[in-house]
């Protein structure tokens, strides 16, 4: 669900053999209890990554909404939760990193800078996109930036 979520949003943006996340760190994300499900019955409606960066601030991110239930509030859901969960750790403050195209603009950035803007969350920062993780810019098919949000909690 969620290599292909990435397929569908950001296509456009990787190479083709780049997937969003291996088996392997999806596991070990498990593993270290950082994900967190939406859930339906049987069913998985959505996922969030929330992981510490120090005693006070989280950062979320691979928030993804299984396509059968896109659009009916999963996505707010999640990170309303995984804000939660991060006051209850000590966090004051959480921060995502959004991927943004700087050759073109790209209508699902431009909705979720949107989003995120709507629900609190303010762009502080926009660095290389290898401030995310060096050498990921061999794996792009365009120019990005990374843009940093924060949010006080």
């Amino acid at each position: 669900m969620i290599n292909q979520a990435y397929v569908q949003s950001e296509g456009d943006i990787w190479k083709n053999e780049h997937q969003r996340i291996t088996k392997s760190a999806l596991l070990e994300i498990i593993a270290k209890r950082e994900l967190l499900l939406a859930v339906n019955g049987d069913s998985i409606c959505g996922c969030i990554h929330l992981e510490p960066m120090s005693d006070s601030m989280f950062k979320f991110k691979m928030l993804v909404a299984n396509p059968v239930f896109k659009g009916i509030g999963v996505g707010s859901i999640l990170v309303k939760f995984a804000e939660n969960e991060a006051i209850k750790k000590g966090a004051a403050k959480m921060q995502l990193e959004l991927l943004v195209p700087t050759d073109y603009k790209h209508p699902d950035k431009i909705f979720l800078n949107s989003w995120y803007t709507r629900i609190g969350y303010k762009k502080t920062a926009e660095h290389d996109v290898n401030y995310l993780d060096p050498g990921l810019t061999k794996l792009l098919k365009t120019d990005c930036v990374a843009e940093i949000y924060q949010k006080i909690l």
